[in-house]
């Protein structure tokens, strides 16, 4: 979990509002990515073998997410081009 860099905890931190963020907490950061992104590919390899496939998509983390009572919305239109010529 080292590659997530202070800069990178910084930024995340101040789009969030924090103005600065001491030294102590950039270790207790990772630990805490690390451990919530653990419990959601956790859950989602379960839900990913309900659906008795081998690969991992999107829908597994949604479903996922849910499980553990995240709401996030779902949108068949991300990706897709806005612009028209």
């Amino acid at each position: 979990m080292e590659s997530i860099t202070r800069p990178s905890i910084r930024r995340l931190a101040r789009i969030a509002g924090v103005k600065s963020v001491s030294d102590d907490c950039f270790h207790i950061t990772r630990k805490i990515i690390y451990t919530k992104l653990h419990e959601i590919l956790s859950t989602a390899i379960i839900v990913n073998s309900e659906h008795q496939t081998k690969t991992l998509m999107t829908d597994d983390i949604y479903d996922a997410l849910w499980l553990l009572g995240h709401n996030v919305s779902q949108s068949s239109e991300l990706g897709t081009s806005t612009c028209t010529k």
